[in-house]
């Protein structure tokens, strides 16, 4: 299967929409430089994905 960039950029943020969900679902607090770290992941992919529209 051949996906543009753009596609790929749109599972990207979806996998990483996932993942933040499952450190929620794990228990990690709000507070916990994991949980920032995969907000600030996903935020970025966001980020470029409005940019590249």
């Amino acid at each position: 299967m051949n996906y543009s960039q753009l596609d790929h950029k749109k599972m990207w943020v979806e996998k990483l929409e996932t993942d933040l969900s499952e450190i929620e679902s794990l228990g990690y607090s709000k507070d916990s430089k994991v949980y920032k770290s995969a907000v600030k992941r996903t935020d970025n992919a966001r980020k470029e994905l409005n940019r590249s529209r």
